[in-house]
């Protein structure tokens, strides 16, 4: 089947309308072929998301959604088509039936398109597991076939910085020397590393190694880009939301006494405090409209991954009857100052006249939306974008008034090890 592609016209949900899905529970005989559950399936060639609410493991193209004016130019119409999609759902959980999957990237403005894809192979949390096949007219029958596997790592690579390390901390101080002039409260930079292998990077073993490190994180791959994020922008089920926002970083070590005086040298730090302020109050005042009840907890916590801790704040609420899709509600909130700044428009053209890097779909929109509305986005860290035997890894940090250049720098290379350590095994 030739994929049919959709755009924001006013044709685009009848034009759906000639596809039709069909999604089936995987019997336990289909499962037993699986070891290690659905993420067998997550070839080189799959669109990927994997995360403890929800894995689902995209094959093929059915449909692609067009955002000409990037995520700015309106998403609502993306569930309007997932919606025409005729659909036999005989699993009925969020994830099944028509999906539409992908990354967006981190410049609103810039032109994006989502995929809905041929097959969607998902599970939920309790293992119940189903394939969902969507064709022109009649979905075809689905095939469950484990990823190959047989490809030869690379063993050996070269890593450069794409800014010398004075340059880009020359960088951070005129940030902070303009953010001390009041021209802004905050503003994420972000930081390249470039490697390059002997042989094609193995996308396969990179989500397998990230799924190991990082089994609390959302694993993903969209059509080279990867990675493993610990921060949930905004998830949806029914009427039920969350997100939990992030910012503040210091380092893990392997004793376990001296993390637990680091947390509270986190918890302590005024400018963390300050830096996670400000993500904090920005999702909860763009939630709080949408919401019949919003409950964004006083003080944050600490998340703790393999390598860094972060101040985090767990915002959970009831939407209102009206509110929208996940998607749309995503939209609205990003891009967040744990990745831009703020004020958001002054931050922006900080980083468009001084970050010296292109962002793509680092720091973007990674996740899914069902026809229901339902689904789980988070923002593209901890991330790269593999072609071949070349990858660029991306970290960024919330620099405030106060921010030490050299703490910074050391700041992203903390970051940069999550892909780092997936990434290369010499």
């Amino acid at each position: 089947m030739t994929p049919l592609t959709f755009s924001s016209s006013a044709d685009a949900p009848r034009e759906a309308a000639r596809l039709v899905a069909r999604t089936i529970r995987l019997d336990a005989d289909t499962l037993a072929r699986l070891p290690g559950g659905v993420s067998a399936l997550a070839g080189d060639d799959a669109r990927v998301w994997m995360h403890p609410s929800a894995q689902l493991i995209a094959h093929g193209v059915a449909a692609r959604l067009e955002l000409p004016h990037g995520v700015e130019g309106g998403v609502a119409w993306v569930r309007e088509v997932l919606s025409s999609i005729g659909a036999t759902d005989a699993v009925g959980r969020p994830g099944c039936g028509p999906v539409a999957l992908g990354a967006l990237p981190f410049d609103r403005t810039e032109p994006a398109a989502l995929i809905v894809p041929a097959q969607l192979v998902g599970m939920a949390p309790d293992g119940t597991a189903w394939v969902t096949t969507i064709g022109d007219g009649a979905a075809p029958a689905p095939r469950i076939e484990r990823a190959d596997g047989h490809r030869r790592s690379p063993d050996s690579f070269t890593l450069r910085s794409a800014l010398p390390h004075d340059e880009w901390c020359a960088r951070i101080a005129h940030a902070v020397a303009d953010i001390q002039r009041g021209d802004l409260s905050k503003v994420v930079v972000a930081r390249a590393v470039d490697v390059e292998a002997n042989r094609p990077i193995v996308v396969e073993e990179v989500l397998r190694r990230l799924t190991a490190l990082y089994p609390s994180c959302a694993i993903f791959h969209f059509d080279g880009f990867l990675g493993a994020s610990p921060e949930l922008l905004l998830s949806r089920r029914a009427r039920a939301v969350a997100s939990h926002p992030l910012a503040g970083t210091y380092a893990v070590s392997a004793d376990v006494d001296a993390d637990r005086r680091f947390s509270e040298v986190l918890r302590k730090s005024a400018k963390d405090q300050r830096e996670h302020r400000f993500v904090v109050e920005a999702v909860a005042a763009a939630l709080g409209p949408e919401c019949a009840s919003l409950d964004v907890p006083s003080e944050p916590s600490i998340l703790s991954l393999r390598n860094v801790m972060h101040l985090g704040t767990s915002i959970h609420g009831q939407l209102k009857d009206t509110a929208p899709d996940a998607l749309t509600l995503a939209a609205r909130l990003h891009p967040t100052p744990a990745v831009c700044g703020t004020p958001r428009d002054a931050a922006e053209a900080w980083l468009v006249a001084h970050e010296g890097i292109r962002r793509g779909l680092y720091a973007g929109l990674v996740g899914w939306v069902d026809a229901r509305g339902d689904g789980d986005w988070f923002i593209g860290i901890r991330s790269a974008t593999v072609d071949g035997a070349r990858a660029r890894m991306v970290a960024g940090v919330g620099v405030v008034a106060g921010s030490s250049p050299e703490a910074e720098l050391v700041e992203t290379q903390l970051k940069l090890q999550a892909m780092l350590a997936a990434i290369i095994r010499p």
